[in-house]
């Protein structure tokens, strides 16, 4: 049966935006095809292929003939370079119970759908957070949840923050009730909100530990978020979420959890993606200005972070330090084992969810 005749049900609507026609999309397919759900019928898998700002018939030939003709393409032309259009456009579209993201390089682990699924129904999930790894086979490791923990999570003990990409199963009613969109206009953190709104937004969460995983490809040469940009262009998406009615009525606890997660990955990202040489002074006051309104949103987010990481933000918000120096702090925060990486700034902070033993144990054990 053609997935464009509504004569059937999918309990999942996979969307996959592709916006290249040298992006592995078939592979993508035929991995979704193998995930364990029969295509096309009740209680299966619709796979949707968003063409993004591309003809459909260029992807379309990428795709054997058999798999094709169980592929529902949709099209979506907004001419910005970035996921948010057409992971919206097949959001939008979906009308299984559960959706699912996929990026084109990317690909699933066999089985891993049905997997996902049945704990999906056993529990009345609002998402389940799919287990990820790299084609290289390293695990990615995010995000660290409790030592051990698979069922109903809690957004701030199990650090959901440091997952940004929803990648696993999201009930449509979940996205619905919500108002869940991906931000248009970013060129990168188009899923920021989204994430932090459906883990923030009280529905039960759980994590697919175990299962088969989400695989990240390494084909990808030209992802579109992957450009050198501005400081403040860079960091547009957590400036209005930490500005936001919303993320402003959270209660404090949530609001520390997802500013220390913004200065753990991005801040300090940040600092790390010049050498000292190719820092100009008015983007060095630019990543202060940008550190230090972060920071403002929930001020106590530094406490758990390690002695090496304050150094580091204290140089990041001065925009009078040096180059070199902040540099310099950056390596030494990544030197793991060294006593100021091991201890949080504030002892009292030292065993919370976010201090430095806790964070690197949940890491390492997920």
């Amino acid at each position: 049966m053609h997935p464009d005749v509504p004569n059937f049900s999918p309990a999942v609507d996979l969307v996959i935006a592709v916006h290249s026609s040298s992006r592995p999309i078939e592979r993508a397919v035929e991995s979704a095809a193998l995930a364990g759900l029969a295509l096309n019928v009740d209680g299966g898998l619709r796979i949707n292929v968003v063409c993004h700002n591309i003809d459909p018939d260029l992807i379309k030939e990428r795709i054997g003939q058999t798999l094709r003709e169980s592929v529902r393409f949709l099209e979506c032309r907004d001419g910005i370079p970035s996921p948010a259009g057409p992971f919206n456009a097949g959001v939008e579209a979906a009308t299984a119970p559960y959706v699912s993201i996929m990026g084109s390089d990317d690909f699933l682990e066999p089985g891993s759908l049905k997997q996902w699924l049945e704990l999906a129904q056993r529990h009345g999930s609002a998402a389940v957070l799919a287990p990820q790894r790299h084609a290289s086979g390293a695990k990615v490791r995010t995000p660290p949840v409790r030592v051990g923990r698979r069922l109903n999570l809690d957004p701030v003990k199990d650090r959901l923050s440091y997952r940004t990409a929803p990648l696993g199963l999201l009930a449509t009613a979940e996205i619905r009730r919500l108002g869940l969109s991906f931000t248009a206009g970013y060129r990168t953190g188009e899923d920021q909100e989204f994430s932090a709104k459906l883990y923030f937004g009280g529905g039960r969460l759980d994590y697919a530990r175990g299962a088969g995983h989400y695989v990240v490809g390494a084909d990808a040469v030209d992802r579109v978020t992957s450009e050198a940009r501005p400081v403040k262009e860079d960091f547009l998406f957590a400036l209005d979420l930490v500005e936001s009615p919303w993320f402003k009525a959270l209660p404090e606890p949530s609001r520390r959890a997802i500013v220390t997660k913004l200065i753990r990955v991005h801040v300090f990202a940040a600092a790390a993606s010049r050498t000292a040489t190719l820092w100009t002074s008015a983007q060095r006051a630019d990543l202060a200005e940008v550190s230090q309104t972060v920071l403002a949103a929930a001020p106590n987010s530094l406490h758990a972070l390690s002695v090496a990481d304050v150094r580091l933000f204290s140089a990041i918000a001065d925009p009078s330090s040096s180059s070199a120096d902040m540099v310099q702090l950056s390596r030494l925060r990544r030197k793991f084992g060294a006593p100021a990486t091991l201890l949080a700034s504030r002892p009292a902070s030292q065993f919370s969810a976010e201090s430095p033993l806790r964070f690197m144990a949940a890491s390492a054990l997920l």
